[in-house]
């Protein structure tokens, strides 16, 4: 490259003055014109750099097809996960196969319901949950997060525990409880977070092994929380533990059998029952949920009569039995069911006529 009328200057380098390599800070200077040159690449740089280009365009393309991947699975899961799952079928088989009192799991029932809480995020959902079919037993409340987690190829689930959770019970009821519910008045447990990575037809969920601790309140000991999930278009399964810095079981299934929770479907229902004097008390706009749910009816009289229906959505994992709807009807201080009717587990409505009791049910629009 010519610089003409230029008075010569040190030019950091290897240069070739007039064809000639000179050393590093030298000039040199012909017809009052300075020559500079840079040497030549050899091939073997021009090769290694032009590779370096070539694999950068490839890795960029590479994480951009990842990442629209992983935002897809994101949106999947989305509508995947919402809704009320419960282990009804998975205890009840337990009992009729009469297995050690020890080895069989607790009823919990869940609800994740959508919460509109932009300060927490996009995908939001309050978190209720209960066991033993009493909806008084509420042990869990929580705020979910999720957004998709590109530096570890899934989508994050962060868990916020509210400062008043007793305000909240039943938030997905009245979604006004959580008006105004901001991140500050809940808190975050380092190392708690859930990743879900989506295989074939279902979504595995894990935790960093060991990362969730805490402090338990009652022993003074460090708890270590593990998790591990799976999640599928109609089924939950769940397999929380934890135990103490010496090994010692807190809480969780002794043989690490996960709690199989089936996503439920909600009925609308009327049920009406006779009374002593002939007449009827007549009940409408009930909700039951097809995994283990229960609804009484009191009669109008003194003293009344109760009359219950129970729903299942039965998968036999054994035996000639086909899947079936069932409605079951029930008096008080009785195990079993006085009758029952079924369907297709797919059927929409369902229905029962004792002539003194009477029941249906309708699938409900959400």
């Amino acid at each position: 490259i010519g610089f003409p009328n230029l008075d010569p200057k040190p030019v950091k380098g290897n240069l070739l003055c007039a064809g000639r390599d000179v050393a590093p800070m030298s000039s040199c200077q012909m017809n009052n014109h300075l020559h500079l040159t840079r040497a030549p690449l050899d091939r073997s740089d021009i090769m290694n750099r032009l590779l370096f280009v070539v694999l950068w365009f490839f890795m960029t393309g590479v994480r951009a097809d990842e990442a629209a991947v992983l935002d897809k699975d994101c949106r999947t899961m989305m509508q995947w996960f919402p809704g009320v799952y419960d282990n009804q079928e998975q205890v009840y088989l337990k009992a009729e196969q009469e297995v050690d009192e020890a080895l069989r799991h607790e009823r919990i029932h869940h609800v994740f319901e959508p919460a509109d809480l932009p300060a927490f995020g996009e995908h939001v959902f309050y978190v209720q949950q209960h066991l033993s079919d009493d909806p008084a037993q509420v042990y869990r409340q929580r705020i979910y997060t999720f957004q998709p987690d590109y530096d570890e190829g899934a989508v994050r689930l962060t868990i916020h525990i509210p400062n008043d959770v007793a305000s909240l019970v039943d938030a997905h009821l009245d979604p006004t409880k959580l008006t105004g519910l901001l991140p500050e008045q809940t808190r975050v447990l380092p190392g708690c977070d859930v990743f879900w990575r989506r295989q074939d037809n279902h979504f595995v969920g894990y935790m960093q092994p060991n990362a969730c601790s805490y402090v338990s309140s009652e022993s003074g000991k460090r708890i270590i929380f593990n998790d591990d999930l799976l999640l599928t278009e109609d089924a939950l399964w769940i397999s929380d533990r934890a135990q103490d810095e010496e090994g010692n079981r807190v809480f969780g299934h002794p043989t690490g059998v996960p709690h199989k929770n089936r996503k439920t479907r909600r009925f609308e229902c009327w049920i009406t029952a006779m009374q002593r004097d002939g007449e009827w008390t007549f009940r409408r706009g009930l909700e039951i949920y097809d995994q283990g749910g229960m609804v009484w009816l009191a009669t109008e009289e003194q003293p009344p009569e109760k009359v219950g229906i129970k729903m299942r959505n039965v998968r036999w994992p054994y035996g000639n039995n086909r899947p079936s709807l069932v409605l079951y009807a029930y008096r008080p201080d009785e195990d079993r069911a006085v009758s029952y009717a079924w369907a297709d587990p797919s059927a929409q409505r369902i229905g029962i006529n004792l002539r003194w009791m009477q029941a249906s049910r309708t699938l409900a629009s959400r």
